[in-house]
């Protein structure tokens, strides 16, 4: 939940370092292959969404580089990546997976660990067509409404943009000055 501003730095470097250096970030808190698998996936996700792409190509367009990358990256065995084939699609030797946005209520998860954060988060996007609604939806799975909500959050503002987020829950941000600043900077930097 807190990996997505790497997105900014790793943006233009090729998915090998890509994968390299969110491996070294995201073992800072959490090492297991897994937890760098979902990091990955998430940012790999968030870039094709900076880059402009309607929602469901960029979930389908990060579906293929991942799983072609990964499938050929010798730290992450078969096993991990078929942990994520809810999101990635058919593992291996399986029977047909339905797509993740076909899936109900029911069978959505948000307690907090990393595969059912990030599927939830990926359900919600795809579920919806604005920021609130789509953030709205997280946090309303329950559980682990704030790492949900956060990641779903990141992903819908690099979907939806500032304006989309109802301008209500901007005017209430604590520090709304000073991130406000840092986003611009980082414009500035990235422009």
């Amino acid at each position: 939940m807190r990996i997505l501003p790497l997105l900014f730095y790793i943006r233009d470097k090729n998915i090998e370092e890509r994968f390299r250096i969110v491996e070294a970030i995201s073992s800072l808190t959490h090492r297991h292959i897994r937890s760098v698998t979902g990091c990955f996936i998430y940012l790999e996700l968030a870039l094709q969404l900076i880059q402009g792409k309607e929602k469901f190509m960029a979930y389908e367009d990060m579906k293929t580089e991942v799983n072609r990358f990964l499938l050929r990256h010798p730290s992450c065995p078969q096993s991990e990546i078929d942990k994520y084939h809810r999101i990635l699609g058919n593992p291996v030797g399986h029977d047909e997976v339905r797509p993740l946005y076909e899936l109900g209520r029911d069978e959505v998860y948000s307690s907090g660990y990393v595969l059912h954060t990030l599927e939830a988060s990926i359900w919600c996007i795809l579920k919806t067509d604005h920021y609130k609604d789509a953030v709205l939806m997280a946090v309303n799975l329950g559980d682990d409404t704030d790492t949900t909500g956060a990641v779903t959050g990141g992903l819908a503002g690099l979907l939806y943009g500032r304006e989309g987020i109802p301008a209500s829950w901007l005017e209430v941000l604590a520090r709304k000055a000073d991130i406000l600043s840092l986003a611009q900077r980082l414009r500035e930097k990235w422009n």
